[in-house]
């Protein structure tokens, strides 16, 4: 029995309560949490969530990857404009609580937690430049972290890969977590390697963090990418398994071998030290003959792995999904002179490479401790918006059903539920328990099956019945409702 979006009742004789539901043959679970999400702006756009509540989701933990969307101030917030300028949404705001108005402003049909960024609090103290940090500007940082934590963010993330959490060093990571172990909140991160030194990242990620005296470590997407890499799982569980005693240790996994993120992430020096505008800029004023030079000693076999998911390049609409060595026999260019023309005219362009174990991939999300990431942007089924890894769509019932085959149904619920709200301190989510908020998810674990693929991203999964958000049905029997209900959630 639900009244004002929380569970009041539970139990047999439930007559007179109202409406009625008949739930023969399906199961009834609290929401799912997205415990790696990246709609913090495209929720504004497109508030209706559709991606998210067709596998059931209504939670989704963003900020991740050290790119919170605070806080903003003159040093970044032209950067994040350019980066974000897709999705048709100025950045009015520059703290947490300016986005949380904002974010309320739209009545999104999912909830979010946001995590605060260090790629993105570093720029607003010192911009993108390789620089070590001063000690006033380290001050700074703290500051606005603690402001940050202390309104209601779950967290603190960094994100190793990218521009310019890559030029942070030890001290400078493990003072801000002196700051978030304050509020006793989790340190989520995307290593500094995902391959080659994939253990090094995973000892410094624990060292940091333990260091800094922060209770909680959240591994972002843990994988193993690259053949020769993928023999280190053993050996990246063990390090896991043995971090300190005072240290909890958890990860997330979307359930697919090809990952997505920026172009320019996947390129070799100077790229992979330029933020996305910077290369545009660089570009458009003379230095193209440079960066031609530099991608045509990459070898050939990296544009067979690499594939074009999104850009808001007109031209190559029509390719998007393919790889580049295909894009260029069709295009009649160069993969590489391809490459370039997305980097100047399409700073956000989004790549997927393959390179990982489909058995890695299957261990690492059996591993309890292990809860559901998309790694996705909340979209609808339309590509207004561009365009998902199916991740997007599908990751949930492909999630569940990977674990209900070694495990149970009930087990991968648990996973993709209590867990990550217990990761996260999201109280009174991720149970269906009386007074706790009724965010539900009525499925059929018979029917569960996830339909996207890099040709049709934004196929809808089969088997999500109905789903609730804060006691609003919001997804019936294959379609929104119309009804928006999602809450900004503070730890």
């Amino acid at each position: 029995h639900v009244r004002d979006g929380v569970i009041l009742r539970i139990g047999r004789n439930l007559t007179g309560c109202g409406h009625l539901i008949e739930t023969k043959g399906l199961f009834l679970a609290p929401g799912f949490i997205d415990s790696h999400g990246h709609s913090d702006m495209s929720l504004l756009a497109a508030p209706e969530a559709e991606g998210k509540l067709s596998q059931g989701v209504t939670t989704e933990i963003c900020g991740n990857c050290g790119l919170s969307v605070f806080p903003v101030s003159e040093f970044n917030r032209r950067h994040l404009d350019e980066i974000y300028k897709h999705y048709g949404v100025r950045i009015t705001w520059s703290d947490i609580a300016g986005y949380e108005s904002v974010f309320k402003s739209v009545s999104p049909a999912i909830n979010i937690a946001s995590l605060c960024g260090h790629n993105t609090l570093r720029a607003a103290v010192c911009g993108y430049s390789k620089k070590k940090i001063s000690t006033s500007e380290l001050f700074e940082m703290k500051k606005i972290l603690n402001n940050s934590l202390k309104h209601g963010a779950p967290g603190f993330s960094t994100g190793l890969l990218y521009v310019p959490g890559k030029f942070a060093d030890e001290n400078e990571i493990s003072e801000l977590l002196r700051e978030t172990a304050k509020f006793a909140k989790v340190h989520a991160t995307h290593l500094r390697s995902e391959g080659e030194c994939l253990e090094e990242a995973v000892d410094e990620a624990i060292s940091i963090t333990s260091a800094g005296g922060c209770g909680k470590l959240h591994i972002s997407h843990l994988k193993t990418a690259g053949k020769e890499n993928w023999i280190k799982l053993s050996s990246v569980i063990k390090k896991i398994e043995n971090a300190p005693q005072n240290l909890s240790v958890s990860a997330d996994r979307y359930p697919y071998t090809e990952s997505m993120t920026n172009l320019s992430a996947y390129l070799p020096l100077p790229f992979s030290d330029m933020d996305d505008v910077a290369i545009a800029e660089r570009f458009s004023g003379g230095s193209w003959e440079e960066g031609l030079r530099s991608l045509e000693k990459i070898n050939h076999d990296f544009w067979k792995s690499m594939r074009l998911v999104s850009s808001g390049i007109k031209e190559y609409q029509i390719f998007m999904g393919m790889k580049f060595d295909a894009i260029s026999e069709k295009a009649g260019k160069s993969p590489h002179l391809i490459c370039m023309e997305l980097l100047r005219d399409a700073p956000s362009a989004l790549a997927a490479s393959g390179g990982m174990s489909e058995e890695n991939m299957k261990k690492i999300i059996s591993l309890p401790f292990v809860s559901c990431g998309s790694d996705e942007s909340s979209r609808n089924r339309g590509y207004s918006l561009g365009r998902s890894h199916p991740r997007g769509f599908g990751s949930f019932p492909k999630f569940l059903n990977i674990v209900k085959e070694t495990h149970s149904i009930q087990e991968a619920v648990r996973k993709a539920s209590f867990l990550p709200a217990s990761v996260f301190g999201l109280k009174g989510r991720g149970l269906l328990r009386e007074g706790f908020s009724a965010d539900m998810v009525l499925f059929d674990p018979d029917k569960l099956k996830d339909n996207a693929n890099f040709a049709n991203p934004h196929l809808v999964s089969d088997g999500i019945e109905k789903v609730w958000v804060n006691g609003i049905l919001s997804w019936d029997s294959g379609s929104l409702t119309g009804d928006r209900a999602g809450r900004f959630l503070k730890n």
